[in-house]
């Protein structure tokens, strides 16, 4: 669906959480968070705890050279950017990309939680 390989699928996956974590309001919905992915303030985020190609590496288990092959890839594609000021960070076409597919994905989550509910076992998962 979205025309990138498993490897390079998880870069960008961490590229996002790493932006995520470090820099969004707990219950923030969707768009709250595409918008605040496009601020200023991300652009600070960055300067401030920069994602490197060896982080990631690192993270992933990764060979340093194929990861910084794939993240050329991805910066070709205009995925995400890097500088050695501000690090590895999302572009504004991330969002076109990755939308219909967090979309997908989260009705199939849902669709399995259901199941889960309906079978009885949800409540048993949540109260572990």
């Amino acid at each position: 669906m979205l025309g990138i390989d498993y490897d390079s699928f998880m870069i960008l996956s961490c590229v996002g959480s790493h932006y995520l974590v470090n820099n969004t309001a707990e219950g923030s919905d969707w768009d709250q968070v595409w918008a605040q992915t496009r601020s200023r303030q991300m652009h600070e985020h960055w300067d401030r705890k920069k994602l490197t190609i060896f982080a990631i590496s690192n993270i992933m288990s990764l060979p340093k050279e194929t990861t910084r092959r794939k993240v050329e890839i991805l910066k070709k594609k205009k995925f995400i950017s890097y500088t050695t000021k501000a690090g590895l960070f999302p572009t504004e076409k991330i969002e076109e990309m990755m939308k219909p597919y967090a979309a997908k994905e989260l009705k199939e989550l849902s669709k399995f939680l259901q199941a889960l509910k309906k079978h009885k076992s949800l409540d048993k998962i949540l109260n572990i």
